[in-house]
């Protein structure tokens, strides 16, 4: 393929992708309740806006070299986050979190012809079963809505 070809694949590619994206995320802001509309539509403008601009941009999307450890007080240890416990208000804070999980990749490397999402890792479940459960024992044990993404 030519490189004026690659070129025209990419942007044919690049605008499905925008399209698509623009589609799915109308499809969220018909679920936004009338009060959440305004805040909601702008909150998805803004993620179509700075998808737009991943899609547009060349070169490395992390400049490696700026990325700096962060301060060592930063780094709690658990034995110290479980001492000082839960906050009164778990479920309002929980009720904010959105846990997001990224299933890319095929698990060939393992010997496995799937996503590694898919793959029995115990009692017949699969990691992506194990996430769910997870998310949903921390919804049911605060009352909470926390959302999984995939």
């Amino acid at each position: 393929m030519s490189q004026d070809g690659a070129s025209q694949f990419q942007e044919v590619i690049r605008q499905e992708l925008e399209l698509s994206v623009k589609k799915e995320l109308e499809k969220i802001l018909t679920t936004a309740s009338s009060h959440e509309f305004e805040h909601t539509k702008k909150d998805l403008d803004g993620f179509r806006k700075l998808f737009h601009r991943f899609l547009q941009e060349k070169g490395p999307s992390v400049d490696w070299g700026k990325i700096q450890r962060p301060p060592e007080d930063s780094i709690q240890p658990y034995e110290k986050i479980k001492a000082r416990g839960l906050p009164d208000n778990i479920s309002s804070v929980l009720n904010k979190l959105v846990v997001v999980k990224l299933n890319g990749g095929l698990g060939t490397s393992m010997g496995c012809k799937g996503p590694k999402s898919l793959i029995g890792v115990r009692n017949e479940n699969t990691f992506l079963d194990l996430t769910v459960q997870q998310i949903e024992h921390l919804n049911k044990t605060y009352n909470t809505d926390v959302p999984l993404v995939l």
